[in-house]
């Protein structure tokens, strides 16, 4: 058994410390207990930038003190849990949508993620990370992701190669397309028999409208928990016992074929 922590707030515009106030403050009215996982939304810190200037990355390896790094190094060490976040570096001359990991012992990010599908806005701005990423938390191999990579499921299918068990999906997923997100989140852990944590966050920037929605899915597709439109914490106890018998009892997996591996007939008329 493992307990995790989503955390859905309203993200105030590039105002990073006073987002770290609020994180600190939605964790202070909910118990946490130590050797947990605690997820953050995207760009958690300043909001959705998709169109950034220079300045307002950074660097996330705690050890060149980029602040957003640094709090998550903190929030680590001050819960004893497992600190995932997210936010914006740059490599090559290009910006980059981010996710570190942090563990309670760890003095620097034990995994790193970069968005595999940047969004529209983003494309101009942000280079695509090229690979899937894990990181091991309690019994649980997990993959990051990032908002729009949510609706390509051939990069969960491909996660699959490296037995994942949990999947995290951190957005800011607007509320006109609130409905595609919980369908999204739910088919994912169905098809891939995985836990899914899917966290969003509240709010407005701007550009748009955020109805949060953070929910905790079993992998037979059913929502443990949830959070509707309010800033909180939503938390569960998650069991690697219980998605290992899911997995024996339809063990559907077993029957996947690669999707690339079907030829393509064209009947022409």
């Amino acid at each position: 058994m493992a307990k995790v922590y989503l955390i859905q707030m309203d993200i105030l515009w590039c105002k990073k410390t006073q987002n770290f106030e609020t994180v600190r403050r939605l964790l202070k009215s909910h118990p946490i207990e130590k050797g947990g996982l605690i997820v953050l939304p995207e760009m958690f810190a300043t909001g959705f930038v998709g169109r950034p200037k220079d300045g307002i990355e950074e660097s996330f390896d705690h050890s060149e003190s980029g602040i957003t790094a640094s709090f998550l190094y903190e929030l680590a060490q001050e819960t004893g849990c497992w600190v995932q976040g997210s936010g914006i570096s740059k490599k090559n001359g290009r910006f980059r949508n981010h996710i570190s990991v942090y563990s309670p012992d760890s003095t620097v990010e034990i995994t790193q993620y970069d968005k595999i599908y940047p969004f529209h806005t983003e494309q101009k701005h942000f280079e695509a990370g090229n690979e899937i990423t894990t990181y091991q938390f309690d019994s649980f191999k997990v993959a990051p992701f990032i908002c729009f990579d949510l609706r390509f499921p051939e990069v969960f299918r491909a996660a699959m190669n490296y037995n994942i068990e949990l999947f995290t999906v951190i957005a800011s997923w607007p509320s006109i397309r609130e409905s595609h997100w919980k369908t999204l989140l739910k088919a994912r852990a169905i098809e891939n028999q995985c836990y899914v944590l899917g966290v969003n966050r509240i709010g407005e920037d701007p550009y748009t409208k955020y109805n949060g929605g953070s929910m905790i899915i079993a992998p037979t597709g059913e929502v443990i928990a949830s959070l509707d439109s309010k800033e909180g914490v939503v938390s569960a106890e998650i069991h690697y016992d219980f998605l290992a018998k899911v997995r024996q009892n339809f063990p559907v997996l077993n029957d996947a074929k690669p999707f690339f591996s079907f030829p393509i007939k064209n009947n022409v008329i």
